[in-house]
């Protein structure tokens, strides 16, 4: 693969997804356990704290229940977990099409 902008684009997803999906899956984790701790109800789905959790977070659910340190959390595993979704997709995109 050469340097061209195709090289640069893919270096640049790996980077977002690199970062972002750790940061999203630490903060998961963090959120989780303020859930489990503030004995707040979960969702149908969600009290496991796996996909499910990620997904209720992405779509800023948490917000509902007013805890400023739940919306830490979430909201941070929330945008990370964004950006490595787009990262991931960025990437999947430039190896589908070299």
């Amino acid at each position: 693969m050469g340097t061209g902008v195709g090289s640069l684009w893919l270096f640049l997803c790996l980077g977002i997804a690199g970062s972002a999906a750790p940061a999203h899956f630490g903060f998961r984790v963090l959120a989780h356990r303020q859930h489990l701790d503030r004995g707040y109800p979960f969702a149908p789905g969600t009290d496991d704290g796996g996909l499910g959790y990620s997904g209720w977070l992405m779509r800023w659910k948490h917000r509902a229940l007013r805890d400023p340190a739940l919306d830490f959390f979430g909201g941070i595993a929330a945008a990370s977990g964004w950006l490595a979704l787009l990262g991931t997709i960025g990437v999947v995109a430039m190896v589908a099409t070299q």
